[in-house]
């Protein structure tokens, strides 16, 4: 699978204060691509981020590593990402000690580039990738990130752990949790106690379902996101969807490693397949255009999944008095979620809890077995907008909070928390 960082569209000159920014001429900033053999897949960066480049020895003056996250390109059973930041913005090692278990035995040099954070007078922002592959599914390993100096000084975070997904063939009994969370902006102190709450569910997955911050271009407000999410991030796997606020800036698609080309893609984790859409794309009538042919392909090659679940921002049922139901989205998309029998569609935008009943066509059905459920969980920090109800509306609540997912071959589950832990909601729907 190929990694692709989209075009930056950056509207706004970017005052940062950086330890150890380096001169990076701005012709640098052309994007590129790294072929990783040993992953079977290529990173590639579009404009406004260095050629991705294999790491080497050189250190800068405060080579701690900071935000570290998991991300996914590869096979989720056999591989997975972990990304991370440095102290200043020099360093070029990059390593990740990981092992089975508790054990730290294997070593792998990572790759790491810079990409542009602002406009005119630009900050190089540096990031640093280890890609771990050859795993084995359903393992939990653990592991650290950072560098060695030319002294010998070693500059290694906490150890942290993850879980490959399962192989359902293998155990068809595997169960997977995945946490839903989405539209933070900068609600930064309501996203660290959620993403607390999260990881305390030991979470195999995580999904945001977009705008983690107020504007994309602006750095400072991805710095506040990724330290406060930083419990939750470190401990599973983050897979995000495009929200508008994120404004296509490359800003977001270089902070995040995720499959395909990080706007349209799809991956099987557990007896789930999900599929990830931008709503916002640069150009408008990708909606009904190469998005809706994307969707349709997906969908239509995953028809065999147990599961289908599908994520993107911008609500197709919602009765928020903010923003409210999308029918463009609606009217492009519905029609192939109703003929491939999409289970679970999860968006975000409207800053409140709601759940529909199951939708099929204009029509609340009797049961899910009927009908797609949407749920809207915009609840990570923002500012809360007004709920509301509607002929579609099982549930609605106008809170922050997350969800948690519980997918097994006959069943998929959901609790929906309130930021102190206390339950929201509840559904789950069977297939004998």
């Amino acid at each position: 699978m190929i990694r692709i960082a989209s075009t930056a569209l950056v509207a706004l000159s970017l005052a940062a204060c950086v330890k150890g920014a380096p001169d990076i001429p701005e012709a640098t900033f052309d994007g590129g691509s790294l072929a990783l053999p040993e992953c079977g897949y290529t990173v590639v960066n579009r404009v406004g981020a260095q050629a991705p480049e294999r790491a080497t020895a050189e250190t800068g003056d405060d080579p701690t590593p900071r935000q570290i996250r998991l991300g996914l390109i590869g096979d989720p059973k056999t591989s997975i990402v972990v990304q991370w930041r440095t102290a200043d913005e020099t360093t070029k090692a990059t390593t990740v000690r990981y092992g089975v278990g508790t054990a730290l035995d294997q070593t792998a040099t990572g790759l790491t580039y810079a990409f542009e954070a602002g406009f005119g007078d630009a900050v190089p922002i540096r990031m640093h990738e280890g890609h771990l592959c050859g795993l084995q599914p359903d393992t939990q390993y653990s592991y650290q990130v950072g560098s060695v100096d030319a002294a010998g000084g070693e500059h290694f975070s906490t150890v942290g752990t993850f879980r490959t997904a399962p192989d359902i063939v293998a155990h068809p009994d595997a169960e997977v949790v995945i946490a839903v969370v989405g539209d933070s902006r900068d609600g930064a102190s309501v996203l660290a106690q959620v993403s607390t709450l999260l990881a305390s569910k030991a979470p195999d997955l995580i999904l945001f379902s977009g705008d983690a911050v107020t504007l994309g271009q602006i750095q400072s407000e991805w710095e506040e996101f990724f330290d406060a999410a930083e419990p939750l991030f470190r401990t599973a796997p983050v897979i995000s969807a495009h929200g508008n606020h994120e404004a296509n800036a490359i800003n977001y698609y270089a902070q995040f490693a995720m499959p395909g080309d990080e706007e349209n893609y799809s991956l099987d984790y557990g007896f789930a397949h999900l599929t990830v859409l931008n709503d916002t794309p640069a150009d408008d009538g990708a909606i009904v255009g190469s998005t809706k042919t994307f969707l349709d392909a997906d969908l239509t090659a995953s028809d065999g999944a147990r599961w289908k679940l599908v994520m993107h921002h911008q609500p197709m049922w919602s009765a928020s008095t903010r923003h409210g139901s999308s029918t463009t989205l609606r009217d492009a998309w519905q029609p192939l979620f109703d003929t491939h029998n999409v289970d679970l569609v999860l968006s975000g935008h409207d800053h409140d809890y709601e759940r529909s009943k199951p939708m099929k066509g204009m029509t609340p059905q009797a049961t899910p077995a009927d009908g797609t459920v949407y749920m809207v969980s915009g609840g990570a920090g923002a500012e809360l907008y007004d709920n509301g109800t509607d002929f579609w509306t099982q549930y609605s609540e106008k809170t922050h909070g997350a969800a948690i997912l519980r997918i097994r071959k006959d069943q998929l589950s959901a609790e929906v928390f309130h930021p102190d832990g206390s339950t929201l909601d509840t559904f789950s729907e069977t297939k004998p």
